[in-house]
C-alpha cells in the first residue's frame, strides 16, 4: 500500500488497477492505467490557469501583476481604502470610533453586529448602535461598512436579557418559537448555540429581520456595504468556526469537525443545499436593499473540495445575476499564504466589482510586505483590518500599508488635459488628454439595468464657469477608451472635439473631472497637469478660455449669460 496526501486528507491507494479504474479516471488506449496520469489525477498539480466551464472565462494568474507603479499621494473616495474593524465591545464607545475616523488613513469602519442586539424582541428594534455608527461616519463624512451575525461572535447570553445556557448572537425568542439549532464548545469551555441555516422558522425570522433593516438603512449615504449574512459562522459563508489558523488548538479542530458531522447526519447538510439555501438568502438582500451595496464574504463554506466548488456556484450566482451591486471580500486572512484556490474568485470577478480582503488580529507583522504585494496584484478596493495593525509601529508594516494606501482600489492621476487658449462661439472645443491609474483596480462605475449593476464607465466633465463662478457649460463624455479599462500602469491618451453651445464672447474659466452621470457625484483624481501641484483633487482647474464671436459680432460683456444645459457627446 501507498499512501498519498492530497489537500492535507491522506489517500490510501491500493495498488490493484480493477479496484480503482472507474470511468472518470484516466486510463491508456489499451484500457490499462498509466501510474503516472493515476498519480496526477488522484493528486493533480495546481494549475496556471483556472476556467469557469460554466461561463467559459479563463484566469492566466500572470495577466493580473500589477508591477511597481509609481506612488503619488493617496486618493480617498467612498467605496475605497482602509476600513478599521470596530471591535462589539467598542460600539458604544464614540470617542474611540471618533479617534478611528479621524485617522487620515481611514476611509471608514467596518462592523459585525449580533442580530440579537438590533432585535432583542419578536418585532423590537433597538436601532440605537447603527444609528450611532452612521452618524459617526456622516459628521467624518467616511463610510460603514454593516454587517450582521447569526452565530460566531457569541456575547454572553445575558446581553440580550434571555437568561439563556448558551452563548449565540441569534436572538433567544426565535429558539423559543421553534427555530433548529445545534451546540458546539468554544475554546474556553464554553457552550455556543448555533441556529442551522435551512431550518424554515429559522428563516423566515431572519427574512423578516433584513426586511426591516433594509427599510431603515438602505437609502443611508453614509453606507459602505451591507454584508450578505444570515447563512454561515461571524458573518461570514463558513458552516463551521475556521481552525485554519497557527493558533488554532487540537480541542478546536476536533469540535469543529464534530460540528461538521452533527451538521451533515442530523440535519441533512449537503453542498447542493449549501448552495440552495445561500442563493435564496442572497436573493433577500437586493430585494430589500435596492440602493445599498451588498458585500458577499468568498470563504469556502466548508475547508474541502466540494467547500471550493460550493463558493464558486454561489459566487457566480450572485456576480451573474446582480454585479456590481455585490461586493466580494476575502475574510479573515491569518497570513500571507496566497494559494491559488483561496484567491481566484477575486481575480474571476475583479473586472464586474470591486473586491477587498479582511485582516484578521493574527497576520504576523512579517507577513505584510508580502500580503501587499499579493492584495495589489489580486486588484482589490479596499482592506478590514484591526485599530492595532493600522497603528503599528513596526516598520515594515508601516512600508507595507504605505504601499497599500498609495495604490489600493483605482487611483487616477490626470496627467494632461490641454484646450485652446481661444474659440468661436458655437464651434467644437478641441481638447487632448492623458490619464494613468496608478491603482491595483479599475475605475468601475455601477450601471443599474433591471436588476443587475453593470460594471461601466465614468465619464469625462469638461465645465466651463463664468466670472459669477458658476457652470454656463458642463459638457460631459465617454474616454474613447472607458474607464472600466483603464488597467493599472497604463497611459491613456486621446482628442475629442466637445460640442459647444453658442456662449456669449468673454473669458471663462475651465475645470475637468470624472464624474458618474446618474449621481453626479465626481471622483477625487490626482492633478497632475502642474507637477508642483500634484494633490488629490474632485475639479481640476485647466486655466482660462476666451470664446470670440463668431462670424464678427461685436464683444458682449461676460457675467450674466444664462447657463446652458450638459452638453453630452
Amino acid at each position: 500500500m501507498i499512501h498519498l496526501q492530497r489537500r492535507g486528507v491522506p489517500i490510501l491507494l491500493l495498488i490493484a488497477s480493477s479496484l480503482f479504474l472507474s470511468p472518470m479516471q484516466p486510463a491508456a488506449a489499451n484500457g490499462s492505467t498509466n501510474p503516472v496520469e493515476l498519480m496526477k489525477y488522484l493528486n493533480p498539480l495546481q494549475k496556471k490557469g483556472y476556467l469557469n466551464q460554466a461561463q467559459d472565462r479563463i484566469i492566466k494568474k500572470k495577466s493580473f501583476k500589477t508591477g511597481d507603479l509609481p506612488a503619488g499621494p493617496v486618493v480617498s473616495n467612498k467605496e475605497l481604502g482602509f476600513f478599521a474593524i470596530v471591535p462589539p465591545a467598542r460600539f458604544a464607545d464614540s470617542q474611540y470610533v471618533e479617534d478611528l475616523l479621524s485617522n487620515q488613513r481611514v476611509n471608514g469602519i467596518s462592523v459585525l453586529i449580533p442580530w440579537k442586539l438590533l432585535e432583542p424582541g419578536d418585532d423590537e428594534y433597538n436601532w440605537q448602535t447603527v444609528d450611532s455608527l452612521l452618524s459617526l461616519c456622516e459628521k467624518s463624512q467616511k463610510s460603514l461598512i454593516l454587517r450582521v451575525s447569526t452565530c460566531g461572535v457569541d456575547l454572553p447570553a445575558q446581553s440580550d436579557g434571555s437568561g439563556g445556557q448558551a452563548d449565540s448572537d441569534t436572538p433567544s425568542w426565535v429558539f423559543a418559537q421553534g427555530a433548529q439549532s445545534v451546540s458546539y464548545s468554544s475554546a474556553d469551555g464554553k457552550k455556543h448555540l448555533m441556529p442551522v441555516f435551512w431550518d424554515a422558522k429559522y428563516l423566515a425570522s431572519w427574512g423578516n429581520f433584513i426586511k426591516s433593516l433594509g427599510k431603515r438603512y438602505d437609502a443611508s449615504p453614509s453606507l459602505h456595504s451591507v454584508g450578505i449574512t444570515g447563512g454561515g459562522f461571524a458573518g461570514g459563508t463558513a458552516v463551521v468556526p475556521d481552525c485554519s489558523g497557527t493558533s488554532s488548538t487540537r480541542e478546536e479542530k476536533a469540535e469543529a469537525a464534530s460540528l461538521m458531522q452533527t451538521l451533515q447526519k442530523d440535519h441533512g447538510m449537503t453542498s447542493r443545499q449549501l448552495v440552495e439555501h445561500w442563493k435564496y438568502v442572497a436573493d433577500v438582500f437586493p430585494k430589500r436593499f435596492p440602493t445599498a451595496r451588498l458585500n458577499f464574504a468568498i470563504n469556502a463554506p466548508t475547508l474541502n473540495r466540494a467547500g471550493e466548488d460550493t463558493l464558486d456556484e454561489i459566487s457566480d450566482y450572485l456576480v451573474y445575476r446582480y454585479g456590481e451591486r455585490i461586493y466580494l471580500t476575502r475574510q479573515n486572512l491569518r497570513s500571507a499564504r496566497h494559494g491559488f484556490d483561496d484567491y481566484r474568485v477575486l481575480l474571476k470577478f475583479r473586472n464586474d466589482t470591486l473586491t477587498g480582503e479582511q485582516l484578521t488580529a493574527e497576520l504576523p507583522a512579517k507577513d505584510m510586505e508580502r500580503l501587499a504585494r499579493f492584495a495589489l496584484d489580486d486588484g482589490i478596493s479596499f482592506l478590514e483590518m484591526t485599530p492595532e495593525l493600522l497603528s503599528s509601529s513596526d516598520p515594515v508594516t508601516q512600508a507595507a500599508l504605505d504601499k497599500l494606501a498609495s495604490h489600493i482600489g483605482f487611483q487616477v492621476l490626470s496627467q494632461k488635459a490641454e484646450l485652446p487658449a481661444e474659440v468661436v462661439s458655437g464651434e467644437p472645443l478641441k481638447v487632448s488628454f492623458s490619464f494613468l491609474n496608478l491603482g491595483a483596480a479599475l475605475p468601475l462605475r455601477p450601471e443599474r439595468q433591471f436588476d443587475k449593476d453593470m460594471a461601466a464607465s465614468f465619464k469625462v466633465q469638461v465645465e466651463l464657469r463664468g466670472a459669477d463662478g458658476k457652470a454656463v457649460v458642463q459638457n460631459i463624455h465617454t474616454p474613447g477608451t472607458p474607464t472600466n479599462k483603464w488597467t493599472p500602469g497604463t497611459v491613456v491618451s486621446w482628442q475629442e472635439d466637445l460640442k459647444m453651445p453658442p456662449l456669449p464672447p468673454g473669458q471663462y474659466r475651465a475645470f475637468l473631472s470624472l464624474i458618474d452621470p446618474v449621481t453626479k457625484r465626481s471622483v477625487n483624481i490626482l492633478d497632475g497637469t502642474v507637477a508642483e501641484r500634484l494633490v488629490p483633487s474632485a475639479s481640476i482647474a485647466l486655466g482660462t478660455i476666451r470664446v470670440v464671436p463668431a462670424g464678427g459680432s461685436p464683444e458682449k460683456v461676460l457675467g450674466s449669460s444664462a447657463s446652458q444645459p450638459p452638453v453630452e457627446q
